[in-house]
């Protein structure tokens, strides 16, 4: 059974753990981790519930992933719109639908915080298709591409 939670302090070093796991998998593998940056960054999500999302995905009760998004406004005017900043499933849990899950969540959320739109901007590491699929699952829209030049 897929369930989902909002992470809390308890969650914090498991997230620690399993965001190593997505750094070693990740493009910006060769740079360095910086642990106490993330726990900073995660107690800050924790502190801030009407501005950040943190949700922890469970397959079967055990942790298998986290996600984390955030609401704002324009720049131009007072809407709001939501992004996702982090989606992480443990590859053991990889096709259970527990991204699925966490995303329907956070749209839950983003609509119950007002953003009238919601963005998605996974890096995949050279996977975009298996994205695009939950994406195109969601109702949502390519709109943009992203270009990046290491310096």
């Amino acid at each position: 059974m897929i369930e989902w939670r909002f992470f809390d302090v308890d969650d914090v070093d498991w997230i620690i753990d399993s965001s190593k796991v997505m750094f070693a998998e990740s493009e910006w593998k060769e740079g360095e981790y910086d642990e106490q940056k993330v726990r900073d960054y995660l107690l800050h999500v924790i502190d801030n519930p009407l501005s950040y999302c943190g949700l922890i995905g469970l397959k079967d009760g055990q942790k298998a992933g986290f996600f984390i998004g955030q609401v704002g406004e324009y720049v131009f005017a007072k809407t709001k719109f939501a992004r996702e900043s982090e989606i992480y499933v443990l590859p053991a849990y990889r096709g259970s639908m527990v991204a699925m899950t966490m995303m329907k969540k956070f749209i839950e959320w983003a609509k119950a915080m007002k953003a009238k739109e919601l963005f998605f901007e996974p890096s995949t590491n050279g996977e975009l298709n298996k994205f695009d699929a939950m994406a195109k699952r969601l109702g949502m829209n390519i709109t943009s591409k992203t270009y990046r030049k290491s310096l």
